[in-house]
This record gives C-alpha cells, sequence and structure tokens, in this order.
C-alpha cells in the first residue's frame, strides 16, 4: 500500500470514528414522563387471584414523580367493589417509569387475613402522560397470613394522567 494510500485509509477511519462518536453523544437520553404530581384511575377490573378470584371495580393510585422523570412515590392507593375488602398497605410504594415500562414497587394488599406484595410490572401506552399501563399477570409472593396460598395474580389496568 502507497504512503497516500495508507494516510487516506487512516483520515477515512478517523472520519468513520468521529460519526460514530458524533452519533453516540447526541443521542437521546432514556426516556422520562413529566414531574409533578399524578393520578392512576382503574380502566376496567383488577382482578387479584390467590386461588378465589377477587374482581375489584374500582382503584385509584396517587403519587409524585420526582425530580429526572423516572422515579415516582405513590402516596396513596384505594380498591373497591372487589366482593371482600380489599386493603392496600406500606405506603408509599415506590416506581419507576422507563419508556413503555412502569414498575410499582413495593406494592402490597391485604384481604381475609392475606397480604401479598412486591413489584408489578406493567406495559405503558404511550412514553408520557397521559398513558394507560396494563399490568398483566403479575405474580406477587405472600408476605404474610396463616393458611393463604404462596403467591397471587395480579392484573389490571389504570389510566395515568397528571393535573
Amino acid at each position: 500500500m502507497s504512503r497516500t494510500t495508507k494516510i487516506a485509509a487512516v483520515a477515512s477511519a478517523a472520519v468513520a470514528a468521529t460519526a460514530t462518536a458524533t452519533v453516540a453523544l447526541t443521542a437521546s437520553p432514556a426516556l422520562a414522563v413529566n414531574t409533578g404530581t399524578f393520578t392512576a384511575t382503574l380502566n376496567g377490573t383488577m382482578v387479584i387471584d390467590a386461588g378465589v378470584p377477587a374482581s375489584c371495580t374500582s382503584s385509584v393510585l396517587k403519587g409524585t414523580v420526582l425530580s429526572g422523570g423516572v422515579n415516582a412515590s405513590y402516596t396513596s392507593a384505594s380498591a373497591g367493589g372487589c366482593g371482600v375488602t380489599v386493603t392496600p398497605g406500606a405506603l408509599p410504594w415506590s416506581g419507576t417509569f422507563s419508556g413503555t415500562t412502569v414498575k410499582i414497587n413495593n406494592f402490597s394488599m391485604s384481604a381475609i387475613g392475606c397480604t401479598y406484595g412486591g413489584t408489578l410490572t406493567g406495559t405503558a401506552s404511550a412514553t408520557n402522560f397521559p398513558f394507560t399501563a396494563t399490568f398483566t399477570n403479575q405474580v406477587v409472593p405472600k408476605t404474610s397470613g396463616f393458611l393463604c396460598p404462596s403467591s397471587a395474580k395480579i392484573t389490571a389496568k389504570y389510566d395515568y394522567k397528571q393535573p
């Protein structure tokens, strides 16, 4: 290879490396939602199945998206129309929003002497408010109770919005 060809090859490689670095540096950061308060209202029915399914017809989650738009704090939760008393517990719950993935950590609900809790992972219909998050067959372990099944499955769809 001639000296001119070698210089051209090195220059071409340097241009390609610079273009690659420019693309990497200008890529968008991880998707995040708007900071501030939010409300998530049950859309349809929430089913909590611990051997015998309980279908709840109302539920509201409220919280705040923290600075950065990725982490959240769920400060209140309710469940009603379940046929049995279902009580959310261990609030606040933490959570995250990342692209179209919504997580609720430290989730906890009790009914008929059994408490179940863990992490729910759902899929959001959009990457920012308003969106619908769908949680399908999320298995959470029993955290307390006597003669309770070892886990429960949670299925619910929530409409998230900000004021």
